[in-house]
C-alpha cells in the first residue's frame, strides 16, 4: 500500500464513520431505530444519490482504489456482528416458552417463504441472470424465500426497550420467536448458497458440511464451554485474552464455513449459539466487541452495501417489483404471524402487535442479501429492490405499532386471554448488545 492510498483508505474510514454516526441521530431524533439511519447514509453515498449528483465528490471520498479494503473491513464487521447475533439468541427462552413460540416461530417462517417462493416464480424470468452467469431457479426460489422470512433480532431487541416492551409477555414472545427465525433463517439461507453451486463440492456435500459444523458447535463445543462456565474457568480469563481468543475462534469458524463452500457468515453465528449466555466474562466480551462493531466495521459494511445499490436505475418496472415484493414481504410476515397467536389465545392488539414486530428486517436482511449478491443469486436491480424493502418494513414498523392498542406495559397482555393462556410477563433481560449500542 503506497502512502497516498493509504491516505485515501483513511479518509474513506472518517468518512464512513461521520456518515453512519449522522444518519443515526437523524432516524434517532425521528424516533426510528438508528440502524435505519446508518444504513440510509451508507446508500446516500453511493451511485443512489452522492454518486447521481456529484459523481466526483463519491469518488474523492471513497476512491475506488480504497473499496477492496472497505470490503475487507465490512467482511470484518460482518464476522464480528454475526457473532454477536448468535450470542444474543436464547434458546433457553425458546424452550420455556414451547408450544406457543414453536407454532408462532414456524408458521411466521413458513407463510412468508411459501409466498416469498410464488414470487421467485414470477420473478426468476426477469432476474435469471448476474454478472457471475445464469441463475438457477431453484437456489434463486429458496433464496427469496428466505429473504422474506427474515426478521432483524437485534433491531428488534431495540425496538422493544424503546417502546417500553421488554419485559412484558409481547417483548417476550417476540424476542423468543425472532430467535427461532434467525436459526431457522440462517440455516435455510445455507442450504440455498449451496444449490447455488457457489462452491466447488456438491451441494449434497456442502449440506452434510454444515449438518456436521452444526452438531459439533451445539452438540459439543456448546456443552463443554457450559462445564467450564459452571467451574468458573471463563470467569477467569482477562478481559483482553477473552476478546482475543473469541476473535480468533470466530475468524477460524468464519474460514471453516468458507472453505466449505459456505459464507463465512455461518461460522461466527454457530460459534455465537455455543458460547455460555451468563459467564461475566462473556457479557464483558460483549460489551466490548459491539462497540467496536458499531462504531467502524458495520458502518463500513452500510457504505459498501450503499456502493453496490442504485435505486436510480430501477425505473417503473423496477418500482412496480419493489411495490409487490413490500407487499408480499408484509402480508407474509404479519399474516403468518398474527393468524397462529389468534389460535394460540393471544388477545387481538397483541397478536397483530406481534406480527408488526416480527416484520422488522433491518441490518439482518442486508448481510442475507450480502450473501446472496457473492453468491452470484441476486442481480444488482433485484438486490436493489430487496434492500429498499428491508429499510421500508423496518421504518414502517414503529408508526404501525403506535396504530396498534397494546395494554401498557404495566398491565400484563395475558391477563386478557379469555380462553388459552398467552404469554405471561417476565423479568427484563439484560441488555443486548444491540441496545447498548445504538441500534
Amino acid at each position: 500500500m503506497t502512502p497516498e492510498l493509504l491516505g485515501q483508505v483513511l479518509l474513506a474510514l472518517a468518512v464512513v464513520v461521520a456518515a453512519a454516526q449522522l444518519g443515526g441521530a437523524l432516524f434517532r431524533a425521528l424516533r426510528q431505530p438508528a440502524v435505519v439511519g446508518e444504513i440510509v447514509a451508507g446508500i446516500a453515498l453511493g451511485p443512489s444519490l452522492l454518486g447521481a449528483l456529484a459523481p466526483g465528490v463519491l469518488d474523492a471520498l471513497v476512491p475506488p482504489g480504497t473499496r477492496p479494503f472497505l470490503q475487507l473491513v465490512a467482511q470484518l464487521g460482518l464476522v464480528v456482528f454475526m457473532l454477536l447475533v448468535g450470542l444474543e439468541v436464547d434458546l433457553g427462552q425458546v424452550r420455556r416458552r414451547g408450544r406457543l413460540v414453536g407454532t408462532v416461530a414456524a408458521s411466521s417462517i413458513a407463510v412468508p417463504f411459501a409466498l416469498g417462493t410464488v414470487l421467485a416464480l414470477a420473478l426468476h424470468g426477469a432476474h435469471d441472470r448476474t454478472d457471475a452467469g445464469p441463475v438457477a431457479l431453484a437456489p434463486f426460489v429458496a433464496f427469496l424465500g428466505t429473504a422474506l422470512a427474515v426478521t432483524a433480532f437485534p433491531v428488534l431487541a431495540r425496538i422493544l426497550r424503546d417502546r417500553g416492551l421488554v419485559g412484558t409477555g409481547l417483548g417476550g414472545l417476540a424476542l423468543a420467536c425472532a430467535a427461532v427465525t434467525d436459526v431457522v433463517a440462517w440455516l435455510a439461507l445455507a442450504v440455498a448458497v449451496s444449490l447455488a453451486g457457489a462452491a466447488t463440492d456438491s451441494p449434497a456435500a456442502v449440506l452434510g458440511g454444515l449438518v456436521a459444523i452444526t452438531a459439533g458447535m451445539l452438540g459439543v463445543v456448546r456443552p463443554l464451554l457450559a462445564r467450564a462456565t459452571a467451574r468458573g474457568l471463563l470467569d477467569r480469563l482477562s478481559p483482553r485474552t477473552a476478546v482475543s481468543v473469541t476473535l480468533l475462534a470466530a475468524v477460524l469458524s468464519a474460514w471453516c464455513t468458507h472453505e466449505m463452500g459456505l459464507h463465512s457468515v455461518f461460522g461466527p453465528f454457530l460459534l455465537g449459539l455455543a458460547l455460555p449466555r451468563h459467564a461475566v466474562t462473556v457479557e464483558r466480551l460483549e460489551v466490548r466487541l459491539a462497540d467496536l462493531s458499531a462504531t467502524l466495521l458495520l458502518p463500513a459494511f452500510f457504505v459498501v452495501t450503499g456502493l453496490t445499490v442504485d435505486l436510480t436505475t430501477l425505473g417503473a418496472s423496477g418500482l412496480a417489483t419493489l411495490a409487490l415484493v413490500l407487499a408480499v414481504a408484509v402480508a407474509g410476515k404479519v399474516a403468518g404471524t398474527t393468524l397462529p397467536a389468534l389460535w394460540c389465545g393471544l388477545p387481538r392488539p397483541e397478536a397483530l402487535g406481534l406480527g408488526i414486530l416480527l416484520n422488522t428486517r433491518g441490518l439482518t436482511e442486508l448481510v442475507v442479501l450480502q450473501v446472496g449478491l457473492s453468491a452470484g443469486i441476486l442481480d444488482a436491480r433485484l438486490h436493489a429492490v430487496l434492500v429498499a424493502t428491508a429499510v421500508l418494513t423496518t421504518v414502517l414498523t414503529g408508526p404501525l405499532l403506535a396504530l396498534v392498542p397494546l395494554a401498557p406495559p404495566a398491565a400484563p397482555a395475558a391477563d386478557a386471554v379469555p380462553a388459552r393462556p398467552g404469554p405471561a410477563p417476565e423479568p427484563a433481560p439484560r441488555p443486548t448488545p444491540s441496545e447498548r449500542t445504538p441500534a
